[in-house]
């Protein structure tokens, strides 16, 4: 069932141990059901296949909608690479969504967002980094989204030509989030990075280099993906001894400075392209709380 296969490729991207032995578990005991039920043949699952084992973790096994979450997750990534991977011809869980989980939003829950200082000491990681090839590749990668606000997704599909540099450098976006087209600025005093990458990446050499149209690329691959990027991060975050980094932290952070510089809502919600201003609130509302405590320092 290419379970060792799919569990040796997660290691190769950098996956912890920690992660490994969850997706481990995850697939064994869908693989399990799998045998109670007489069904095999990974390429003969269906999208009501796995709605029926989720019914399964909650009523015979009583699981939690957050371990329900996770054992989906964990089924989209696996079938994804068997897709990928073309072990099967169509991903069943492609059509399978989790379970929408209503929270309280808490003062933890909004701090989404790194500190400055926890920015500076992160980059710091980075900037430390021996292989230069990979060292100004990803300061750009994250100057674009800590400086340009933009997500994960939108970095892996950027191409050279999406590229133009004029004083700032201006970047296009084709596909963002709902397939929105969209032009957003790395102003000149944080695209340095980019600039240096922008030159390197013309001296690259290699042939799966030279013939992808893709900005980012990995020493392995014409395109570095939205996994690469998070092994990427991962890799510094252990480094510096920080948890829970990913890129969209980065994008929040991004809001979060505008706040901070005393940007207006409005301003900071056509930065981020947020479809409700609503969704811009969190930055400009904490920054309220966060000036009532220095006036109450005073």
């Amino acid at each position: 069932m290419m379970v060792e296969e799919f569990l040796n490729w997660l290691h190769e991207e950098g996956k912890d141990e920690k992660t490994i032995k969850a997706y481990r578990s995850c697939l064994n005991q869908f693989i399990e059901w799998l045998h109670g039920n007489d069904s095999y043949d990974m390429s003969a699952i269906k999208p009501i296949d796995i709605k029926e084992y989720n019914s399964y973790l909650k009523h015979n096994l009583n699981r939690s909608p957050n371990t329900i979450n996770k054992s989906t997750a964990a089924l989209k990534t696996y079938f994804s690479y068997l897709t990928e991977n073309n072990h099967i011809a169509v991903d069943p869980t492609k059509k399978v969504k989790l379970i929408k989980i209503q929270q309280i939003e808490t003062v933890k829950d909004t701090m989404k967002w790194l500190t400055k200082r926890e920015q500076e000491r992160f980059i710091s990681y980075v900037d430390e980094e021996r292989n230069e090839l990979e060292r100004v590749r990803n300061l750009a990668i994250i100057d674009v989204m800590l400086y340009a606000g933009l997500r994960v997704a939108e970095v892996e599909d950027l191409k050279i030509e999406d590229i133009k540099v004029n004083g700032d450098i201006t970047i296009t976006i084709r596909e963002g989030k709902k397939g929105k087209y969209a032009v957003v600025t790395l102003i000149n005093d944080y695209s340095r990075n980019l600039r240096k990458w922008l030159r390197m990446r013309q001296t690259l050499d290699k042939s799966k280099h030279k013939e992808s149209p893709y900005l980012f690329v990995s020493e392995r691959s014409g395109q570095f993906g939205a996994r690469g990027i998070q092994a990427m991060l991962n890799k510094y975050a252990e480094l510096a001894g920080m948890e829970n980094i990913t890129p969209h932290r980065f994008r929040h952070s991004f809001c979060k400075n505008l706040a901070l510089a005393g940007i207006p809502i409005e301003i900071i919600s056509k930065l981020a392209r947020h479809e409700n201003i609503q969704t811009t609130a969190i930055y400009i509302d904490s920054t309220q709380q966060e000036m009532l405590s220095a006036l109450k320092k005073m």
